[in-house]
C-alpha cells in the first residue's frame, strides 16, 4: 500500500464498523489510502471494508467483570498498544481516526504517542467511554446527531455535528421515495434485533402479529432477522398464523430491505436510526435497556421527537404493547406517510463528506509541520 494513509480504528459491533467503512469510501474516491485497525469482533463486520491494509488489535472492555476479567482486559489493551504502536511505526498515517469501540483506545494511543494527528467520530446520542478517555487528546470530535450528552465542557469546543457517515449501499436508496401501502395490497414489515439480538425480538413480534385483525394479517408480508436458534420456532409461528414470510439469522441486504418496508420495527442503534433517516421509514423502536448510558433511548428520541418513530421501552416490549402500536400505525390514514417524511433527513446528511474533509485538513496540517 501507499504509505502515510490515513488510519480508521473501530471494532465491536456493525455499528462502530459501518460509519468508518463509509469514510473509507470516501476517502478512497479522493485517491487516499486507507489503514483499518480493528479488533477479532469487528473483522466479522468488515469484509467489504475497502482499505489497502489493515490489522487487529487485542482489545477488551475493562469496564465488565470481576477484578480478574479487569486485570486480563488491561493486559489485552496494553498488548493492543504494542502492536498498533509498531504498525503505525510500519505505515506511518498521517492521520488516524476512532469511531469507538475499545480497539480505539490502543489505537488512538499509540497515534498520540509516535505524535500522528487523531479525530474522533461518536456515532450514538451520548459520548462513548471510549471516546471520553480519548477526548482530550483528539482534534475534533465529529457526532452524530444534534444533541450529545457525556461531553465535557472542554471536549464541546471542538465537537462539530457532522452525521453518521452511511455506507454507499445506504446512500444510494437516498431518493427512494416511500410508497404507503394502498387500501388492499400488502404491507411491508422488516423486523430485526440488531447485532445484539435477543429473544424479545424472535418472541413478542411474532405472538403481536398473530394477535392482529385479521383484515391486517393477511395483508402482512414479514422480513424477520432473528437469532439461529429460534429460526423454526419463528417460521412456525407465522406458518400457524397464515402470514406470508421471510426468517433469516441474518440480511446482507438489510438497506433494500429497509427501502422495501412500509414500517420497521428494530433497536434503536445509532446506524439504524441514521438508515431509517437517510432512506425515510416509519418505524416502533424498542431501546436496548442495556445499552451503556442507555444511549439508545436517546438515540431514538432524534426520530420519535418529530413523530418519525413510535418508541417502545424494552420492559413494555410485549404482545399486547406491540400489537396496539401496529394496529395504530397501520389502521391510521396517512399516518405510514407522515412519519417517512419527518424520519427522512432528520439526521444531518452528508457526513462522510464533512467527516473526509476535516480528516483531510488535520492531515494536511500534519504533513506541512513535517515539511516545515
Amino acid at each position: 500500500m501507499k504509505r502515510n494513509p490515513i488510519a480508521l480504528a473501530a471494532g465491536g459491533t456493525g455499528g462502530h464498523l459501518f460509519p468508518a467503512q463509509a469514510l473509507a469510501q470516501e476517502l478512497k474516491r479522493r485517491g487516499r489510502s486507507v489503514l483499518l485497525v480493528t479488533d477479532a469482533r469487528g473483522a466479522r463486520y468488515a469484509q467489504d471494508f475497502p482499505a489497502d491494509a489493515r490489522f487487529e488489535v487485542s482489545a477488551a472492555t475493562p469496564s465488565l467483570g470481576g477484578p480478574i476479567a479487569k486485570v486480563s482486559a488491561g493486559f489485552s489493551i496494553v498488548g493492543g498498544l504494542f502492536t498498533a504502536f509498531r504498525k503505525f511505526g510500519e505505515y506511518k498515517p498521517v492521520a488516524a481516526v476512532g469511531f469507538g469501540g475499545y480497539p480505539s483506545l490502543p489505537a488512538m494511543t499509540a497515534a498520540a504517542l509516535i505524535g500522528i494527528p487523531y479525530a474522533l467520530h461518536e456515532q450514538n446520542s451520548v459520548l462513548g467511554r471510549t471516546n471520553r478517555l480519548l477526548a482530550g487528546g483528539a482534534k475534533f470530535i465529529g457526532h452524530a446527531f444534534p444533541v450529545i450528552d457525556k461531553v465535557s465542557a472542554k471536549a464541546r469546543l471542538k465537537s462539530i455535528e457532522v452525521g453518521n457517515p452511511v455506507r454507499d449501499t445506504v446512500a444510494v436508496l437516498e431518493s427512494v421515495g416511500f410508497t404507503p401501502p394502498d387500501t388492499s395490497g400488502p404491507i411491508n414489515l422488516l423486523i430485526f434485533g440488531g447485532s445484539q439480538g435477543s429473544s424479545i425480538f424472535s418472541e413478542a413480534p411474532v405472538r403481536a402479529i398473530a394477535a392482529l385483525p385479521e383484515a391486517i394479517r393477511h395483508r402482512l408480508s414479514v422480513a424477520h432477522q432473528v437469532r439461529e436458534n429460534d429460526l423454526e420456532a419463528v417460521r412456525a409461528g407465522y406458518s400457524g398464523a397464515g402470514v406470508v414470510h421471510q426468517v433469516a439469522p441474518f440480511f446482507e441486504d438489510l438497506p433494500e430491505r429497509m427501502a422495501w418496508a412500509h414500517l420497521v420495527v428494530s433497536r434503536a442503534g445509532a446506524s439504524t436510526v441514521t438508515e431509517l433517516s437517510a432512506i425515510g421509514r416509519p418505524s416502533i423502536l424498542v431501546p436496548l435497556a442495556i445499552a451503556m448510558d442507555d444511549h439508545q433511548t436517546g438515540n431514538a428520541r432524534v426520530l420519535s421527537e418529530v413523530d418519525a418513530a413510535f418508541v417502545l421501552p424494552e420492559k413494555h416490549f410485549t404482545q399486547e404493547a406491540l400489537r396496539s402500536a401496529m394496529v395504530s400505525l397501520l389502521t391510521e390514514a396517512g399516518r405510514l406517510e407522515q412519519m417517512a417524511a419527518a424520519a427522512h433527513g432528520r439526521v444531518k446528511r452528508g457526513a462522510s463528506v464533512a467527516l473526509a474533509d476535516l480528516v483531510e485538513e488535520i492531515s494536511r496540517k500534519n504533513a506541512t509541520l513535517k515539511d516545515a
